[in-house]
């Protein structure tokens, strides 16, 4: 991979929906945006249409990280739908006008733990085309995304902080254990993570990629500390090591 500049950011917002790619009868939610969310949201700030970023955004060409930094929790709240298929002309087939009447659908959203006032996600990206890290930073530097950032789902609202673009950071193989701050790929880990007092690490298993289609070509184990701001481990993937505003992290790009 080249060492392209790395550009970091936060999402933020009041709550998040993820959904999890595996559930039908409901709607449960990741306690993070997995890879696919991260790749369509930046894709969307860019003015992508909806199937066209697959290449540029894909495990092979854009390597992708992610911090949570505050603090989650988990609700499940009923949701009216409403049936819209059919033909609104014939009787009883459902319609815009909502005529077969509203379904309740169990649904899992994400808020901030008591006390934050917002959900925060730091990203951090890299690319192995330098342009389209220039045009990422722009659309980030100037606040106009082509089109409006979202947590997960339309109905839940968010917005974008550019904290940083960067040349100062390396990527490499490291022999000792390191604080890694980002979510953490399972299959990274050399031996069992460090479990320090309050640790509470949660494995999620999430999709990594989509191809042309929309169809998921890639899915993987994520582990995240929800109890703490990073994973103690020794790993044997490559780790980057960034630094920034004052800021020394370690973390490992989701694939």
């Amino acid at each position: 991979m080249p060492q392209n500049p790395l550009i970091v950011f936060d999402l933020c917002g009041a709550y998040g929906m993820f959904r999890k790619f595996y559930t039908n009868s409901s709607s449960l939610s990741y306690p993070f945006p997995p890879r696919t969310t991260v790749a369509g949201l930046i894709a969307g700030m860019m003015g992508y249409e909806r199937d066209a970023y697959a290449e540029d955004l894909g495990l092979g060409r854009c390597h992708i990280a992610l911090s949570v930094r505050v603090p989650v929790r988990r609700v499940m709240q009923q949701v009216n739908y409403l049936m819209t298929e059919g033909h609104v002309w014939q009787k009883g087939a459902g319609g815009f006008d909502g005529s077969r009447g509203p379904i309740q659908v169990p649904v899992e959203w994400v808020f901030p733990e008591v006390g934050y006032r917002e959900l925060r996600y730091r990203i951090y990206v890299t690319h192995e085309d330098r342009g389209w890290l220039e045009r990422l930073g722009e659309v980030l530097e100037g606040g106009a995304p082509v089109y409006p950032p979202y947590l997960g789902m339309s109905e839940c609202p968010g917005r974008v902080e550019h904290v940083r673009s960067t040349e100062d950071w390396s990527l490499g193989r490291r022999e000792e254990e390191l604080p890694i701050s980002t979510v953490l790929p399972a299959s990274a880990l050399s031996g069992p993570p460090h479990l320090e007092e309050g640790t509470q690490i949660v494995k999620e298993r999430t999709p990594l990629a989509l191809d042309e289609s929309r169809r998921l070509i890639a899915a993987g184990d994520l582990l995240y500390n929800r109890a703490g701001p990073h994973i103690t481990a020794r790993l044997k993937s490559e780790v980057f090591e960034v630094s920034y505003s004052g800021t020394h992290e370690y973390g490992v790009f989701m694939r």
